[in-house]
């Protein structure tokens, strides 16, 4: 497998750039998650396709790999990661779209000086979030190998539903930087066969239980793998 610069050690995100500036580890994991929750409501009053706000999530967890949160402001990257990767995943909305989508407040309406000051920021930070992630806009993501797996283990509707909440929810901490995406996959769909107290299917004669034997030891399946090989 071609070595994914995008992967590193869990080890290796306490010396993410805003850690090196003096933000504590916590503090870094918690402006992340603050700004990943802005991306996925934004995105669904946009009602895009889950794969379109992974995307959004991926490229903001990216930038403040190689960028401090001292540096850019979280908001202001999360609204480009959220413009840009609607146009990588051809599924385009106007930078007045994703503006009326951020600014949106109950009972109160956005004025036109509002929407326009947000649009020249958008458009200002999209160079900068594709500069950063290095114009690398081909984001995989977990949705593939988990509809493949749960095909492949003849999963029930509530288990791919459950796992599929697991995956969005993994978003909201840097687990794609840490995972591949067929791991955090894989993970989700054992961790939903778990909340049903079911077993887990396995046969090697799948991409499944292959995976499982060689990767059983960070997804939660190493006794399985052992147990049936």
């Amino acid at each position: 497998m071609e070595e994914n610069q995008w992967i590193v050690d869990r080890e290796e995100s306490q010396n993410f750039p805003s850690i090196s500036h003096g933000m504590k580890y916590e503090e870094e994991l918690a402006a992340r998650l603050r700004a990943i929750c802005k991306i996925e409501c934004a995105g669904n009053r946009l009602d895009l396709p889950p794969y379109v706000i992974a995307s959004a999530c991926t490229l903001f967890h990216r930038f403040y790999m190689r960028r401090s949160f001292f540096d850019y402001n979280g908001s202001k990257i999360a609204q480009a990661c959220l413009f840009v990767a609607c146009k990588s995943e051809e599924s385009a909305r106007r930078p007045q779209d994703i503006a009326r989508s951020w600014l949106y407040a109950p009972d109160e309406v956005v004025n036109e000086e509002k929407t326009e000051a947000f649009v020249n920021d958008l458009l200002y930070h999209e160079y900068i979030v594709l500069e950063i992630t290095c114009f690398d806009l081909q984001i995989d993501n977990p949705y593939t190998d988990l509809f493949q797996f749960a095909d492949e283990t003849f999963a029930s509707d509530d288990i791919v539903n459950a796992a599929l909440a697991y995956i969005n929810d993994s978003y909201r901490l840097p687990l794609c930087l840490w995972y591949i995406p067929r791991a955090i996959a894989a993970a989700a769909l054992v961790m939903a066969f778990h909340g049903q107290e079911l077993d887990i299917p396995f046969d090697m004669e799948t991409t499944w239980g292959q995976f499982l034997v060689g990767h059983g030891d960070s997804i939660g399946g190493r006794d399985l793998s052992k147990k049936r090989s």
